[in-house]
Parts: structure tokens; sequence; C-alpha cells
């Protein structure tokens, strides 16, 4: 008999083993050392996705929590139109100048959550957030006359001052003029004020909604026509840049309602705590994605992203102050303790000391104070 090559018989034996049931299925499947990572499971995939579905999670722990305590009190329902707003601008910002496909499906994703926020928020609100039952804020006027009695008619006529002490003056009007806008600016974003036109404190539920719809389609419609139809270059750029801007200056206002909120409240009730912690985690991704993971990113975008989070810093303060510190009988005399106007430079007591006005009309005006509780900025 003659001998065989051993070159032949290995080549037999891994022939036989290369035929074997377990071989053969494995050939079909991809080859894994130890543990398999599809290649598509990047980091960049992760943060991608955090960033977009993030919303879900933390605005969808805030609707089942109003939903177990059938109250929406201590939710301000301003976040809903900031978030609403701020989204639907971002999204027709995207048609005229297209930017990270991530950040447009957040868009969306928001506003998904927060039409549903909306809906709950509004079945569950306290008689306390209508219209009618707000206090009613100075008007513009009455503050106007405040300053210009303070800063000149309360002079003496035959008084003589020198050039200096006259600009010195004016500057003074000035600076106190400005406040006038700063002060009427945050109490539009406090929720315990009337404002003008009743916005977004309307009785009406189905007010919300028909302002949601007539804002989108005016906004869509503008928007679309100037980039895709009328092809007008300039303005599609300057437009672009305008709505880019507000709506990131809108959602960087989140967290001002819910600070007066807490402030008026001096509590946390309705306040979760994990609405907290996923707005501060949502901002260390935006942040973290924008410096590492996005690409042609304008710096407002950095800008605005930080600002938002001093103010999610200043809420989580309020929380632990409230939670942990804060002492209700220090406030038992007063029930709502605001700013006074000395904060703001108004520190003539003769027309500080002017009577609350809800009760009468706003072009009556007088410098009496005789009978007349001091009035002070709540903010």
């Amino acid at each position: 008999m003659d001998a065989v090559e051993p070159s032949v018989i290995l080549t037999a034996t891994t022939t036989a083993i290369a035929t074997t049931p377990a071989d053969l299925i494995s050939s079909y499947l991809p080859r894994v050392d130890q543990f398999y990572i599809p290649e598509w499971l990047t980091m960049q995939f992760i943060a991608n996705n955090l960033i977009s579905f993030t919303p879900l999670f933390s605005y969808g722990t805030t609707i089942i929590s109003i939903e177990k305590s059938k109250t929406a009190l201590g939710f301000s329902i301003d976040i809903c139109a900031t978030m609403l707003i701020a989204s639907i601008l971002r999204v027709s910002y995207y048609l005229i100048s297209p930017y990270e496909i991530t950040l447009l499906r957040q868009a969306l994703v928001m506003i998904f959550i927060q039409l549903i926020l909306l809906k709950t928020s509004l079945k569950y609100r306290p008689d306390e957030y209508k219209y009618h039952n707000l206090k009613s804020v100075e008007t513009f006027s009455q503050l106007f006359k405040e300053i210009w009695y303070e800063s000149f008619q309360s002079v003496s006529l035959s008084h003589e001052e020198d050039n200096f002490s006259a600009l010195t003056r004016i500057c003074k009007f000035l600076y106190k003029f400005l406040l006038i806008f700063l002060y009427k600016f945050l109490k539009f974003f406090d929720p315990s004020y009337k404002r003008f036109g009743s916005f977004w404190q309307w009785d009406k539920n189905r007010t919300f909604w028909k302002f949601l719809l007539i804002f989108t389609f005016l906004q869509m419609i503008v928007t679309f026509s100037i980039s895709n139809i009328l092809n007008w270059s300039s303005l599609e750029s300057f437009l672009g840049s305008v709505i880019g801007s507000l709506g990131l200056f809108i959602e960087a206002l989140l967290p001002l309602p819910q600070i007066s909120i807490l402030n008026k409240l001096k509590s946390i009730q309705g306040f979760k705590l994990i609405l907290l912690v996923s707005w501060l985690c949502g901002d260390t991704l935006k942040i973290t994605y924008l410096m590492f993971g996005a690409k042609n990113i304008s710096m407002l975008f950095f800008f605005f992203a930080f600002f938002q989070m001093s103010l999610d810093i200043y809420i989580g303060g309020q929380y632990v102050y409230y939670k942990y510190y804060y002492n209700k009988s220090e406030d038992s005399d007063e029930e709502f303790p605001g700013i006074e106007l000395t904060t703001f430079g108004f520190n003539n007591p003769q027309v500080l000391q002017l009577e609350n006005r809800e009760d009468t009309p706003q072009d009556q005006y007088t410098g009496s104070t005789s009978h007349a509780k001091p009035r002070t900025l709540s903010v």
C-alpha cells in the first residue's frame, strides 16, 4: 500500500473541519473577536440622539407629574410658549440656512412634546393663572412721569445749577429711563402680572391653539416664499439672521418665568427636581455638542447656550434654598416681597410712595403721597 503524503492528510483534515455545520453557519455571520460593536454605533451617533430625544424624557416626566397631581400649580405654562415659538423659528430658519440635522430633529421633537405638555397644563391650569385673576402692572407712561418728576419737576425753578449738575441730572434720567424698559421686560415674563393683549394668559384654551396655528402658518409661508419662490438673496440673508437670533434669544429666556414663579410661591411645589436636572444635563449636552460635535455653528449659539445655563443654575440655587433653608415665618408680614424701587435707582421717597393705581384711571397722576403705600418693583 502506497504511503500517503503528510501534506495530503493535512489538506483533507482542514477541508473536513471547514465543512462542519458550525463553520458553515458562522461563515454567513460577521466575525466577532470579543465584543461586536456595529459600525454605525459611534459616539457621534449616541451624542446626536441624546441631543435630539432628551426633551421626550425631561418634559415627559413633567407631563406624568401633572397628570398624577391633577394640577399645574408651580409649573409655568410660559415654558410651553417659549419652547414652541423658539422651535418653530428654528425650523423656519432651517429653510433659509440649513444647519446640523440633529438640531432640526431636536426642534421637531421639542414641538411634539411641548404640544402634549401644553394640552396637559391647560387641562389642569389653576384659576390663579387665568387673566382676570392676575395683578396689573404699572403702565409705561406712569413710570415715565415718576422719573420725570423726580429728575426735573422736583427741582426748584429758582435754583440755579451749573452745567455739570444739569448734565448729571440728565444722565441719571436716561439711566432710569433704560431701567423702565428693563423692568417692563422682566414683568412681561412674570406670570403673575397681566400682559399686553393678555398674551399667553387667555381664559379660553382654544385661543392658545389658534395662535400657534396662525403663527406657524405665517412664519412658514413668509420664510418659504422669500427663500424658494422670490429668491431675494439679500432679504433672505437678513431674514435668516433675524429669525435665527430671535429663536436663540427666546429659547435662552426659557427659565425666566419659572424663576418668577418660584420667587412668588417661595416654594418648590409643582416643580420637579427631574425637570431641573434634565435642563442642566441638556445644557451640558448642548454646549458639549456645539464645542466638539457640530460644524458651521455661529458664536450666537454658544452665547445663548451659556446664558440659558446660567439661568438654570440660578433655578438650582432657588430649589436648594426654598427646599432646605427658607423659613416661611421670615416673610409672614409680606405676601410677595419684591425688589424695591431703590434697587433700580429710584431714590426720592416723595416719588416712590405712590399709591397702587389698580382701581384708578391710568391717565390720573398726582404727586400726593400722604395716604400712599410704598410700592415695590417685584422682579
